[in-house]
Order: C-alpha cells, then structure tokens, then sequence
C-alpha cells in the first residue's frame, strides 16, 4: 500500500534537529547562524509532500490504479473532468480547480495526480512540467497498444540522474494470449532503454484488483525510497545538516571551556594595553597644560580689540553710564574666549584619541573573535563621542577657578571705575557749555554763544584725547593680566587634564564591559550547554532510519 514511509523518524529527526537550531540561541555566536538556516531548509524540504503522478491515455485505468495504491475507492470514483486532479490529505492550498482533499491517513504526506487523456496536448503540456517535480512517475500503459502509448513521448525529457523514480504499469494484459503476455515485459523493458535510454521496472497488473494495486504501491514507494529525492534521502540530510551544526556548536563550546579552564589572562592583556595606552596619554599632560594655559595669551588680542570697539574712540555719555559695568563683561567675555579655545583645543584631542580608539578596537576585535569566541562588533565610535561631549562639558567650571583666584572681576571693575571722576567732570563741562550757549543763543547773543560752543569742544577734544590715552593705558593693564593668568592655568588644570585623559581612557575601558560580562557568563552557562549539546546530537544520530 502507497503511504508515507518513516513517520516516526521524520518526527524524532525534525524534533532533534530543531532543538539544536534552538540551542544556537543560547550559545550566541553568530558562525552557527548559517548552518542553522541550512538546518531549517533541510526541514522544510523533508516535510513536503512525496509527490506520486500517473501519466496514461484515456481509459488504461489511472484512477483505478491510484484508488488501490493507497486503499482508498474514492479516488476511483471521481472523473478527472479538468486536465488533471490533484488528491491530498489537507487542504488544496488555494488550487480548487484541480485540488482535492480526502482524510484517508494513508494520503498524509502524499500528493497523488491523477491525469486525463494525455494523448491531447493540453493535458500533455499541463501535465510535463508536473513531472519534473514529481518523486515518481508511473506511466500507465494498456498492453494492448503499449507502443501507441502516450506516456513515452512525456517521459522522454525526464533526467535519468537526479530525477524522479519511473514505473511501468501495464494494464489489461489478461486480455492478450498467453505467449504474448510472457514476452510483453522483456519487450517493453527493452523500448525503453532504447528509445528513452533508462531501465524501467515494468510491471503486469489488473488496476481493478485492489490487491494487486495495494503490492504496486509497495513498488512504487520502494522505488521512491531508493531515488537520491527520496524520503529517507531527506532525513538524512536534515540528520546531516543537524549533525554539521551539532558539531559546530561543540567546537564553540569546547573553545569557551578553554577559555573557561584557563585564567583570564586574554582580558588582562587587553587591559594592560588600554594601560599603557593611558600611560603615554600621561606622559603629554605637561605639554597639554601648557598649550591650554596658552589660551590666556592667545585669546587676550581678541578681548583687547572687542574692548576698545565697546570703549570707543571719542568721549561720549554712554561709555559713562555703561563703566561701571564693564569690569564685569570685561571678566566675563575673557573668560568666554579661554573657555572657547580651551574646549576647541579639547575637541581636537578628543577627536585624535577616538581615531586610536577605533584603531586598537579593531585589532582586538580579530583576536577576541579567535581566542574568546565572541564578536564585539564594530567600533561605537558615536557612543564614546557623547560620553566625551560630557566630559568636555566639566572645562567651563575648572577654568574659572584662576579667574576667581586672581580676583580679575574686581580687578577689572576697578580699573574702569578709576575713571569715573575726570570722565564725569569733562561731561559735566561739555554739557554746561552746551547749556550756556543754548541760553545766550536765545537772548541773540550769538558771539558769546559761538564761544561757549568753541569753549564745549575744548572740552570734548580734550577729554576724547584723555579717553584715548586712558584706554592704551587700560589695555596696557588688561594685557598684563594675561601672564599670571596664565602661570595660574597651568596650576590649576593640570590635575583636570589628567582627570580628563583618566575619565575618557575609562571611558572606552567601559565598551569592553560587554564582552568581559559574556565571557564570565561562560563558566556558569557553559556545562549545561555542552550537556544539552551532547544529548541531541546523540538522539538525532538515533533517529535516522538505517539502510
């Protein structure tokens, strides 16, 4: 009887196998990945259904044939009115034209097509490419014009090597005499090899006798069985897929248990490269003070050129009501400019140091692959950027501290509120001038007026001379200040700039808190997976069925 062979180790095997496709999530390694997906083809492949065609003109008995093949009269009972009909055991998956769904248990895992006469081209040309599909072929042949048959003209195209299994069934031969019948397989075994250039197995069969039918279904399954498509082909190669990433994911776990047997001496010497990476970034921090102290001196050009275009040039109320104020901008916009230059030069380094980040990163990325096992990944360059964004984000508050130490905010607001005094006394002056000779130009004494005004513009000449003396003097004395804020600077940010090379070397110390807590996680996880490992590998071997 034609059925579905091996049902329990199909199970077991599919079951085994998926559980080592599911073991590859616990191991984490991205090498088990291609193997497992291979696994799952293999099982996909394994649980189509054997697909079984019966190719023949019309009225050789096809139907009749198949409904004893598989023990089931229902298929005999069905005209094929279409082209050809499909018997399934589930649904027809959307085909309602030829498809047709029986809950006979033999059909689980078959798909049986049943043909019409394929002496008509339509049939011949919907059916050929079928065949190309089809676990077996058999071609049904009425003995008595067996030469005539269709089905030879459709099997002639079929590959002899890699293709499906082929069967003659020649029915009505009780019709011929006896010494036709003695002869008729040798006969037809014989145009086969020379006009199709293949061996056939040719059989004698009444397709009405269900008996008979039933024992050519044998046939027809053992020559399926025997093809390299065959069903039991295809468990072992789902066996043999398994087995492939079985023994993958055991030389993973074996690689992790030396790892796991041995100290971590691996780690260690990542640490002590990142280390000495430290210890040379320690070595430049004297020359990093003092090209950020340098600041003082490079940015006090800047502050002196905004000072004398907020002073001015010419005496003016303004620059009087506005001197009392500008100690503290004076303070605040020098301290800006350090600040700025300070964090650029920062930026610069920080940008330098990612740049030796990414380099050592990826060469401990292949050696971490090779001796651990564990795939860290590209370089997250954009990660230890933010976390040095931050970091730069701590200058601001470090490099006040000399500005408040030298007391430059009252300093400076002193310096401008020396001023005060001669500045008021010559607007004052300018303003009553101005006055006096508003008044006498009202009363049309227009001579004293015109000497009031000369006498206002003395006034006014004068004072922007002394302003102008006064701010060279003033930008004299701002300019001094550089200096010792500077020789502060340097005191004050060498131990920010070491805690700085300390906090961003932390910093890319800290991506490798992953891998190191992977690694760790091995001597706790790892014996249960080499036991799971072990266990279905052993049961999947059990469950192939032997030769």
């Amino acid at each position: 009887m034609l059925k579905r062979s091996y049902r329990t180790q199909e199970s077991l095997v599919r079951y085994w196998a998926q559980k080592g496709v599911e073991l590859c999530a616990d191991i984490d390694d991205e090498s088990l990945m291609p193997v497992a997906e291979g696994v799952e083809a293999a099982i996909e492949r394994m649980e189509e259904d054997r697909l079984v065609v019966l190719i023949g003109a019309s009225g050789c008995g096809k139907s009749s044939l198949l409904a004893g093949m598989v023990g089931c009269p229902v298929l005999g009972r069905v005209r094929c009115e279409h082209l050809y009909l499909r018997w399934r055991y589930q649904d027809n998956g959307g085909d309602s034209q030829h498809c047709r769904f029986v809950p006979e248990p033999n059909l689980y895992g078959l798909e049986l097509v049943d043909t019409a006469d394929c002496t008509q081209p339509a049939v011949a040309e919907a059916v050929t490419p079928l065949l190309s599909k089809a676990d077996a072929v058999v071609a049904v042949v009425d003995a008595r014009e067996w030469q005539s048959a269709p089905a030879w003209d459709m099997m002639q195209d079929l590959p002899v090597e890699q293709g499906p299994a082929c069967l003659v069934a020649l029915t009505f031969a009780d019709k011929l005499d006896a010494m036709q019948t003695v002869t008729l397989c040798d006969q037809v075994r014989q145009w086969c090899a020379e006009r199709l250039g293949r061996v056939i197995p040719v059989y004698q069969l009444n397709a009405a006798n269900a008996t008979m039918a039933g024992e050519f279904g044998d046939k027809v399954q053992a020559a399926m069985e025997s093809s390299t498509g065959g069903l039991r082909a295809a468990i072992r190669e789902v066996m043999r897929q398994g087995g492939d990433l079985l023994y993958k994911q055991g030389s993973v776990l074996k690689a992790r248990d030396a790892v796991a047997r041995t100290d971590s001496g691996f780690l260690q010497g990542i640490e002590q490269e990142i280390d000495n990476f430290l210890a040379r970034q320690m070595q430049g921090v004297r020359n990093c003070v003092l090209n950020y102290a340098a600041a003082a001196q490079r940015c006090m050009p800047r502050l002196l050129q905004q000072m004398r275009k907020s002073l001015g040039w010419f005496l003016s109320s303004v620059v009087l009501i506005r001197l009392e104020s500008y100690g503290h901008a004076t303070e605040n916009l020098y301290f800006r400019l350090v600040c700025n230059d300070v964090s650029h030069q920062q930026e610069e380094l920080d940008k330098q140091f990612v740049v030796s980040c990414g380099s050592h990163w990826r060469s401990v990325r292949p050696r971490m692959k090779q001796t651990l096992h564990c795939e860290i990944g590209e370089f997250p360059a954009q990660a230890l950027e933010d976390e040095l964004k931050l970091l730069r984000g701590r200058i601001s508050t470090t490099l006040y501290e000399p500005f408040r130490y030298l007391k430059m905010r009252s300093s400076y607001a002193s310096l401008f509120k020396c001023q005060v005094e001669w500045m008021r006394f010559f607007v004052v002056c300018l303003c009553l001038s101005l006055i006096v000779a508003g008044v006498l130009g009202l009363l049309a004494l227009d001579s004293l007026a015109f000497v009031a005004l000369a006498i206002a513009a003395c006034f006014w000449l004068l004072g922007s001379l002394i302003h102008f003396l006064v701010v060279r003097r003033i930008g004299k004395l701002v300019g001094a200040s550089a200096e010792p804020l500077r020789d502060n600077l340097a005191v004050h940010m060498e131990s920010m700039v070491q805690d700085m090379i300390v906090s961003r070397v932390t910093a890319y110390r800290r991506l490798y808190t992953e891998p190191r807590q992977r690694v760790a996680a091995y001597e706790t996880s790892l014996a249960p997976l080499q036991q799971r490992q072990s266990e279905i590998f052993r049961q999947l071997r059990a469950a192939v069925p032997r030769m």
